[in-house]
């Protein structure tokens, strides 16, 4: 386990703020805010986190599109056994409060339901797969936006060396996805406390 072993996390506060930054910039430049996610439990903390920040009024709202269907299904088995979760979950869900679902958030299920988020405007956040960008519906909307001055790309867990999002992570200024070549403008942030792999201090 060597991949964050020169690295230190942030905590949870300061990831907190990084991602709510991110997200009131984005917002004000009327962009889209693309999140690769994996399916288990980045997708779920990052959920949680964001419902925090528009139950308190942190951010403003904006329609947030989960367009994972894995995800999904993993964040209704989540709730289902939510006596697992740590305390403050526990306590949120006693109250009969949702921890994962929030104004605003749409779930996408069907290939139809995703190709439509391109017809809704902006500004908007989009939680897809895969998380690394090798895959999955991300590489949809990165073909898309990547080339936005106006919106940005999040990476919340790690990119390996050679993949998509670990070439839109270092600055490539081009980037290929389904053959086609697509230039980087949009503001790339990574936030590596969301990330499973220990840091420097927990090895």
């Amino acid at each position: 386990e060597s991949a964050y072993g020169s690295r230190i996390h942030e905590d949870r506060e300061k990831r907190k703020d990084i991602l709510k930054s991110v997200i009131k910039d984005t917002i004000a430049r009327k962009g889209v805010l693309m999140m690769p996610s994996f399916a288990i439990e980045r997708t779920q903390e990052l959920l949680f986190e964001l419902n925090e920040l528009i139950i308190n009024k942190e951010i403003p709202p904006v329609d947030t599109y989960m367009d994972r269907p894995l995800a999904q299904k993993i964040t209704e088995v989540y709730e289902k056994y939510g006596s697992y979760l740590n305390e403050e979950a526990r306590q949120i869900l006693k109250s009969g409060k949702k921890i994962f679902y929030f104004s605003g958030l749409k779930l996408t299920k069907t290939i139809d339901e995703s190709k439509s988020i391109n017809d809704t405007p902006s500004p908007k956040i989009i939680i897809a797969g895969s998380g690394m960008s090798i895959g999955g519906r991300i590489l949809h909307h990165e073909q898309r936006y990547l080339s936005d001055p106006n919106s940005a790309i999040l990476f919340i867990g790690y990119q390996v060396d050679g993949s998509l999002g670990r070439k839109i992570l270092e600055g490539q200024p081009e980037v290929k996805i389904f053959g086609e070549k697509i230039p980087v403008r949009c503001h790339i942030k990574a936030i590596g406390g969301y990330s499973a792999h220990a840091d420097q201090a927990q090895l």
